[in-house]
């Protein structure tokens, strides 16, 4: 990082106002702030985890090699490479302070971003390594669970029109009847993204690919699953069109590592799901049935659907479609005819 003095150096040799320039281009270009450079990429995509691969991509597909952007900015009008780079030390990144030099990722979210959220982000962290069950204590907490109470009174029960699918892994299947794909007993339910050990809950995904990447890869028989009843579900894939008014909270929510960090300890401590559960828990409170919320482990357009509430066990509530064996590089090996699952 140039000192002070260094800077004004810099700047009594550029005679064409290099910054101004710069911000010109980059706003023709992308019409985008800088989200991150080199130096805090990895720092940006911990807090912000949704954000790789949401929306086709675009935060990926943002970032620029600045020799790239120099050889088609016109910038090149009236500073030669070299020149380019020495005045580039005057640009710091906005989110890191340091001095860019190599790629910028110019992106801005969707959304608004909660103001003050990023150090709500590391105070609920914190609050979720030492003393989770204090989560309610604060201030932001208590916003999200008064926001998913105003929510939910102002929500209808919907019908699913789209089939989803359940898996069990291979080798612990017994049979191919609909129990199998049910609710799990308690006394063998761990810690998930939306439930507490002990608690089961029903996690379904929209495609066969997503609960394979969802189950780690590993091979599993995959249930198509049509559910018949009406249900009451916190939309956190589409909020804007299911809940236009909260959807900047929604979002920021959803593309943080509060909600969306991934778990790949398989352990029993799983401290980054504490504040999904807290959500879970507080949705459940309000009368939510159900979460839809994105897929941590595929693409942008896969989701996940975490049904709370018992009452729609497979059993008195779906109609169980094909069952099928999917393995990497195998799916649909093999297949079993399904049963009205209401009727068993």
């Amino acid at each position: 990082m140039l000192t002070s003095e260094e800077r004004s150096a810099l700047e009594e040799e550029d005679l064409y106002w290099f910054e101004e320039l710069f911000y010109r281009d980059l706003e023709s270009w992308f019409s985008s702030d800088i989200a991150c450079c080199d130096n805090c990429y990895d720092e940006f995509l911990e807090s912000w985890p949704h954000a790789y691969a949401a929306d086709d991509a675009a935060f990926q597909r943002s970032g620029i090699d600045l020799s790239c952007f120099y050889s088609g900015s016109r910038l090149q009008e009236v500073y030669t490479e070299e020149e380019f780079f020495r005045f580039l030390r005057l640009i710091e990144c906005p989110r890191c302070g340091e001095e860019i030099k190599y790629n910028i990722w110019p992106y801005n979210f969707p959304f608004d971003v909660v103001e003050g959220f990023e150090e709500y982000l590391i105070e609920i962290s914190n609050l979720s390594q030492k003393t989770p069950f204090l989560i309610l204590k604060h201030s932001f907490a208590k916003e999200i669970y008064s926001t998913l109470e105003s929510l939910s009174e102002s929500s209808e029960p919907i019908a699913l029109s789209n089939s989803l699918y359940r898996a069990r892994a291979s080798a612990s299947m017994k049979s191919y009847e609909i129990s199998e794909f049910d609710f799990p007993p308690d006394q063998v339910v761990s810690e998930g993204r939306y439930n507490h050990a002990g608690i089961p809950v029903l996690y379904l995904g929209s495609t066969p690919e997503t609960c394979f990447y969802e189950m780690r890869e590993v091979a599993c028989y995959i249930a198509e699953v049509k559910i018949n009843k009406v249900i009451k579900v916190l939309d956190l894939v589409d909020s804007y069109d299911a809940h236009e008014e909260h959807h900047d909270l929604l979002n920021t929510l959803v593309y943080s590592a509060l909600m969306s960090a991934k778990q790949d300890d398989t352990g029993w401590y799983r401290p980054k799901y504490v504040f999904s559960r807290f959500i879970s828990d507080c949705a459940k409170s309000v009368g939510f049935d159900a979460i839809r919320y994105p897929s941590t482990r595929v693409g942008s357009e896969s989701y996940n659907l975490v049904i709370l509430s018992q009452s729609f066990s497979l059993k008195h509530s779906s109609t169980l479609g094909k069952i099928f064996e999917y393995d990497l590089g195998t799916p649909n090996k093999s297949e079993h005819s399904g049963v009205d699952a209401a009727g068993v």
